[in-house]
């Protein structure tokens, strides 16, 4: 194929798509506050360079978001590299995500988890909020604060998740590691950063195996002396917790709700 040629079009939308994509949605809400007509993508393409600072303000307008300080403008620099978007806005991270709670969705499903060595998971926005609203307020008892480091160990489950929300959600920043890392390994990514808090399984499944970790993770423990608090999750139900004077089961943890 020449560069002259275009590759043929596989598939392209019907009008009903088009419609009723979020990309649809929001045309038609700029249309219905006066902005356009816009004929098809192109043009809503075009209208958001020539009219950048409307355009993003729309677009935060309509998705919702939410914000403790509002911004001073949409743009205070141009200059590329060092655009400057939102100048003076403060938002949380976890607020956002976490704002369909406090809504029609507080009762619909979050989260499903599936985990090979436990029954499947359900939670709620509502569920999912009080949970990192727990951790959160857990956190903070230990003495974590905004700008402190909060650990995980974790597989990817519900754990992690309300683990970065209640971090993000004080200001502090979260980091992770699987579980099936070497101790040097994990020690080398947490050992630079310092973390206050610590969240961490006893072990994990996988492939229909059992790898119980508790031993190797009470090491992993000695060897960052700037934590104040770790959390252990039983993440394998019929083995021993995770041994220390700083460990709080997760379910102790989530007792402050």
């Amino acid at each position: 194929m020449s560069k002259t040629e275009q590759a043929p079009v596989v598939w392209s939308p019907n009008q009903d798509t088009l419609t009723g994509s979020r990309m649809g949605q929001f045309k038609t809400a700029l249309e219905q506050q006066g902005f356009g007509p816009f004929t098809d993508y192109h043009a809503l393409h075009q209208w958001s360079i020539s009219e950048l600072d409307t355009f993003w303000q729309k677009v935060w307008d309509y998705c919702g978001l939410i914000c403790d300080t509002p911004a001073q403008s949409v743009l205070g620099s141009r200059n590329m590299p060092g655009a400057e978007w939102f100048p003076g806005m403060k938002l949380n991270f976890a607020a956002n995500l976490l704002r369909l709670a406090d809504g029609d969705h507080a009762n619909k499903e979050a989260v499903v988890a599936y985990c090979e060595t436990r029954p499947v998971l359900r939670r709620t926005y509502a569920e999912l909020k009080a949970d990192t609203g727990a951790l959160e307020a857990f956190l903070r008892s230990k003495g974590i604060n905004k700008g402190d480091r909060v650990a995980g160990v974790v597989t990817n489950g519900y754990e992690a998740l309300v683990g970065m929300l209640a971090a993000t959600s004080l200001g502090a920043i979260w980091s992770s590691a699987s579980p099936d890392f070497g101790i040097g390994a994990i020690n080398d990514r947490f050992g630079q950063i310092e973390p206050a808090a610590l969240i961490v399984v006893n072990g994990y499944g996988y492939g229909g195996k059992v790898f119980a970790r508790q031993h190797d993770f009470a090491e992993l423990i000695a060897g960052l002396p700037s934590l104040k608090v770790v959390v252990s999750i039983a993440q394998l139900p019929e083995e021993a917790p995770i041994p220390g004077e700083l460990v709080t089961p997760w379910d102790d943890a989530l007792e402050s709700r």
